[in-house]
């Protein structure tokens, strides 16, 4: 199951995948794409720095080689989408399939220069997409309660709330 998605994703000719172009709020450029092995040092970079650690529910890891483990866990497992500005990552989203490869758990990070934007809208619907594209038929998500700028990026993709907590929420969303 670890390389399950990778292999769906596996590119015939094994370019580096392609970066699409886009816009954030502000005006300035940046790029979103699926990530490769040669992406993970840059990744690793963004979390060196990422603030505040941890931002929610423990991640990122606090801890370098835990962190660093996380990230590597999360390249093998999931989907990996990441925003660029350059050659500098700015932003993260992976979605994580089930054991039976119909659903899979979204995580969204960007980094903290880079927030409210709309990158993290970007990556989520960028990382969605292509989900849906694999036959994946839903995506979920746990968020805090009190956490209103993810609530309303995430109800602006399509998620809706699946339960009640008093703190944090489960959200899901069908992708077919």
């Amino acid at each position: 199951m670890v390389s399950f998605v990778m292999d769906r994703l596996a590119q015939k000719d094994k370019k580096r995948p392609e970066r699409i172009a886009r816009t954030d709020k502000s005006g300035k450029p940046f790029e979103i794409g699926i990530s490769c092995a040669e992406d993970l040092s840059s990744l690793l970079e963004m979390y060196r720095t990422f603030s505040p650690k941890p931002a929610s529910q423990g991640l990122p890891p606090e801890d370098p080689e835990t962190c660093q483990s996380w990230v590597k866990t999360l390249f093998r497992a999931g989907l990996n989408a990441l925003a660029w500005r350059g050659d500098r990552v700015i932003g993260h989203a992976v979605l994580i399939p089930d054991v039976k490869g119909k659903s899979g758990e979204l995580a969204i990070f960007v980094d903290q220069y880079h927030r409210n934007v709309g990158i993290g809208t970007e990556l989520a619907r960028f990382n969605l997409e292509k989900f849906g594209d694999l036959d994946f038929e839903y995506a979920w998500l746990t968020v805090r309660v009190l956490n209103f700028i993810a609530i309303k990026l995430f109800r602006k993709v399509g998620f809706e709330f699946c339960d009640a907590d008093s703190y944090e929420r489960v959200m899901a969303m069908k992708l077919r």
